[in-house]
Parts: C-alpha cells; structure tokens; sequence
C-alpha cells in the first residue's frame, strides 16, 4: 500500500484526467443533443447493414472483422448511454 501524500504531479495529472473526462463529457451531450441512444443505435444498424450489402458486392475486406468490433463497441456504448439517461 503507497503511504506516500499525493505529489503536486499526481495532483495535477488527476486534475488532466477529470479536464479529459469533462471534454468527453461535453462531446457525448453535443451527440445526444442530436438524438437519443435509441435513435443512434437504429441509425448505426442501418448504417452498418448498408456497409454489409456493399461489401457483399466490392468483395473480401481484410478489415471486415475490425468494423464489425468496432460497429459493436459503438453499439454497446449508446446501449450503456440509454441506460444512463434512466
């Protein structure tokens, strides 16, 4: 266990961190300000279903499996933000 008081750096790298979070904070406010979680996640699976059509016809993406996760992740993500607003 660290005995040590919390140094002027530890200070302020935890005052970067909380200005990092508020920023993040404010950017998702700004996004959701346009839509609700369930709107996104409807506008996300159309989006994603439109890419999944025309990648049928271009042929093999070796990236293919990356944008599905990271389709996912985004998905999840509103998923935890609705829950949020309740």
């Amino acid at each position: 266990m660290d005995t040590q008081p919390p140094s002027d750096k530890d200070s302020e790298d935890s005052e970067s961190v909380d200005r990092l979070h508020r920023a993040y904070g404010r950017k998702v406010k700004d996004l959701l300000s346009q839509s609700d979680a369930e709107t996104w996640i409807e506008d996300l699976w159309d989006m994603y279903t439109g890419f999944t059509h025309f990648s049928q016809e271009a042929g093999y993406d070796p990236r293919g499996h990356n944008r599905f996760v990271s389709f996912k992740q985004l998905v999840f993500f509103f998923q935890d933000v609705g829950k949020m607003k309740s």
